[in-house]
Order: structure tokens, then sequence, then C-alpha cells
């Protein structure tokens, strides 16, 4: 798995306000495919996302240290604006620019790094990725119409939108359907699944029976350490350690 891996984890260790969160986590994470990271609240989760795409940089108070590599490349090696090109995120709540249309949602990061030469190919740019996050259909009419007016499903497909519209290596999503309905849950994971093509996604869940129907590979983590990682066929059906198995019957 490690030669074809997307992202490689060695021995991350966060702290934060001087508790240990997450220790010794070691995951290389394969190109296009969905990779889920689930565990009951509170294990480390969110914690190492946003480690990856070095969030934690803005609060002093978290200590974070180890090695991430994206693409082959150390990510302390970058600066803020290199890694956000590299590696989109999508928040466990939608969280559109409210007062933008939706156009202006997806271009405004197509404007920042410049990645479009003219309006024409900007046009073409959003098209594509509210194509690739299944809103096209529903928008298209009305491109000028505020982010607010949407639906949460929808806000949240235009996050992927504006995510994605960077083309970056690596989706990083938080829960993001655990504030949706099921129609938008439903919706948002077949969304997901067509996305593992253009892209490697990470997704934390703390919900299974997700990370068994649409990843590839899982990682149950508890109390901010791996358990037991691999294909997410074999976890679910023999898994290796008692834990991992209670948590996924749903005893833990």
């Amino acid at each position: 798995m490690s030669s074809e891996a997307m992202v490689k984890i060695r021995d991350l260790n966060v702290r934060i306000k001087g508790k240990d969160v997450l220790k010794g986590i070691n995951l290389d994470i394969p190109k296009n495919s969905i990779f889920a990271i689930m565990g009951p609240s509170g294990s480390g989760k969110s914690t190492l996302l946003r480690a990856i795409n070095k969030l934690w940089d803005l609060y002093p108070d978290v200590e974070v240290k180890g090695k991430i590599f994206v693409d082959g490349v150390d990510v302390d090696s970058m600066e803020p604006h290199q890694l956000r090109r590299l590696v989109g995120m999508v928040f466990q709540r939608p969280n559109p620019f409210p007062h933008l249309s939706v156009f202006d949602n997806v271009a405004l990061g197509l404007k920042i790094h410049k990645m479009a030469k003219d309006k024409k190919e900007l046009r073409k740019n959003v098209e594509w990725a509210l194509k690739k996050a299944y809103l096209w259909e529903e928008v298209k009419d009305d491109l000028k119409r505020k982010a607010h007016t949407l639906s949460g499903g929808q806000q949240q497909r235009l996050c992927i939108a504006r995510a994605i519209a960077l083309k970056p290596k690596v989706l990083l999503m938080d829960e993001p359907t655990s504030a949706l309905d099921v129609v938008s849950t439903k919706k948002i994971e077949e969304n997901i699944v067509s996305l593992k093509n253009d892209f490697t996604i990470i997704i934390v869940t703390h919900n299974p029976q997700q990370a068994a129907r649409i990843s590839d590979y899982v990682a149950f983590i508890y109390q901010g350490e791996v358990v037991e990682v691999g294909p997410t066929a074999e976890i679910f059906t023999r898994p290796k350690h008692p834990l991992t198995e209670k948590y996924v019957v749903g005893k833990v």
C-alpha cells in the first residue's frame, strides 16, 4: 500500500493544552481511494484531519510532532497557500460564503490562485466543479443565486464544489453528512464515491455504517491511537482486534 500512498503519516503526535490527543499515528493513504477514519467521539479523528492540512498552526496551545507527506512532499516545507492548493477540506457543517452567489463561491479560490486566464475559462472551471459535486443541474439556471438560499444538502455540495475547483490532490472531509437529512446524506455519499476517480479522499465519520458503505480502506482510532487499519471489507467482516469488532457492531 505504501508505494502508492498519496498521504503518508509518520509518528504523528498532537497535544492540545497539554493533553495527548493523538499518539504515534502511522498511516498510508492510497491514491484515488476513499479512506475512512472512524471511532467514537473524542477519539482524535478530526484532530488528525486538521493536522494533515496544518490547521493547528493557527493555535498556539496545540503542539504537533511527526511527519506528514502529501504526494511525496513534507507539508512542513510548504507555504500555507501551496498546501491549500494541494489539500482541500469540507467541514462538518456547510460553510459557504452566504451572501456570495453560487458562481462566486466556487470562483473565488480560482481567482485567488489565478487558475483561469479569462472569464470563459473561469466559467468552464466553475461548471466542471459544480458538475463533479452533483449540483450543476439544480443551479445552472440561476448561478447568481445567493448561497444562503440553498438547502443544507445543496450548501454542502457547494462547499464540495468550492474545495475541488482548485483540483487538489487530496480532499479532506470532516463528517460531511452529520448535519444533513437521510436523502441529502445519500446524495453526498454517492458524490463522494464518484470523486475518488479524481481525488484521494480522507473522510472522518462517527458512523461505522457510512464507512462500510463508501470507503475502500478504514482506520479505527480509539483514545488517540490507531487500533486497526486495512481494507474496509476485512475490517468489517474479519476484524483482528476485539475492540474493532465491538465498535463495528455498536458496542463501543
